[in-house]
């Protein structure tokens, strides 16, 4: 995203006397992404905010060791990385600042650096930062009727929609007409769906403690690192994994973080375009499905279709497996358990996870290929 403003940084650079940059370190790589794990933590970050911060902080750590590495100056790649990093950390956790400044001058204590890194790494992230306040994540939220059709989804009593207006947000990889979308959900009596839901009330009535268990563990609501976030530590951990160096962990988890991002914009844009019920609109509406039932899982307060967990999921699963073959078969059924997790939670119809994967899949294929 930087290289937006290239020129700004290309002029700054100049005046660094030429030389060799040092490499980027894994370990600041993975630090400053579980640092961003435990603000989203800690601020009670929704799963779609989350997304974004992720993939603007760990894309502005890969923006600046690309632009270092090839400068041809003689720069502390960490240093730079850090500072940039800092930068956009601030602008997403304004509430610490403080910690965030002391944190950055705790790594930098331990840096050869100057005034051509704090320049430097500034200017990379003012460059981000222009994307980041104009990319339509702060618009003021939209008005949504309540939907009164069968089939519509309608909030619970006491919610609000949340993020309306996410699927308009700018992606990153990709762009408002190039990101893939999700396949229209069937109508709600068409046979398909009439049986997803007799299948679904069915299921309900048999859980097993593993399906409740599963449930709970891909819950990953507000106050956790959410389920994009519960991919990127998998993504720093497989980089720990395979040893891989500052560089490739700085790639893999921007990948990550961005492709998650991507697809939370096309999976929020179908929920709003089709205004799926949940099961619990239906369960315990006027038919009166399951007398008492409640989902494992609280109802989230936006509709249905698809999955938010999948359409992540997928996307994570299929950057991972781009970057770690060898965990594909591994990789692939975590992201199916993460669909599937949803249902036996009981806040969502097979469809909708079927239709998450597979447009999340197509979102990092997207992705990968202008990677």
């Amino acid at each position: 995203m930087a290289y937006a403003a290239h020129p700004n940084v290309q002029r700054r650079l100049n005046r660094v006397p030429a030389g060799t940059p040092t490499s980027l370190s894994a370990d600041l790589v993975r630090g400053i992404n579980a640092e961003t794990l435990t603000l989203i933590q800690a601020r009670k970050l929704n799963p779609v905010r989350a997304a974004r911060a992720l993939a603007l902080t760990l894309a502005t750590v890969s923006d600046a060791q690309t632009i270092v590495s090839a400068s041809g100056r003689a720069l502390n790649t960490d240093a730079v990385a850090a500072i940039a990093a800092q930068r956009l950390q601030t602008y997403l956790f304004p509430q610490d600042t403080a910690a965030l400044e002391s944190t950055v001058q705790g790594r930098l204590s331990s840096l050869p650096h100057g005034s051509d890194e704090q320049v430097v790494g500034s200017i990379i992230a003012d460059c981000v930062l222009l994307f980041a306040r104009a990319d339509h994540a702060d618009r003021p939220a939209a008005i949504r009727p309540a939907a009164s059709a069968e089939g519509k989804w309608q909030a619970l009593a006491g919610q609000k929609a949340m993020e309306v207006n996410w699927g308009w947000v700018s992606p990153i990889a990709t762009t408002a007409v190039t990101l893939p979308q999700v396949t229209p959900p069937p109508a709600w009596n068409a046979p398909n769906f009439a049986a997803d839901r007799a299948q679904f009330a069915a299921l309900q009535t048999r859980l097993t403690d593993a399906d409740r268990a599963l449930a709970l563990y891909w819950a990953a609501g507000a106050g956790t690192v959410t389920p994009a976030g519960m991919w990127m530590e998998q993504a720093a951990a497989l980089t720990s994994q395979h040893a891989l160096n500052g560089p490739d962990t700085a790639r893999v988890l921007a990948l990550t973080a961005v492709t998650a991002h991507d697809a939370f914009i096309a999976c929020w844009r179908a929920k709003f375009q089709y205004v799926v019920a949940r099961p619990q609109n239906w369960m315990s509406g006027p038919e009166v499905v399951q007398a008492g039932w409640k989902p494992v899982v609280v109802t989230p307060p936006f509709p249905s279709y698809p999955s938010g967990h999948a359409s992540v999921s997928g996307a994570a699963a299929r950057v991972l497996s781009a970057f770690f073959p060898g965990d594909a078969l591994k990789l692939t059924q975590a992201a199916q358990d993460a669909a599937y997790s949803r249902v036996v939670g009981g806040i969502h119809w097979t469809i909708d996870g079927a239709a998450g994967l597979d447009m999340g899949a197509r979102v990092a294929e997207a992705v990968l290929a202008g990677k």
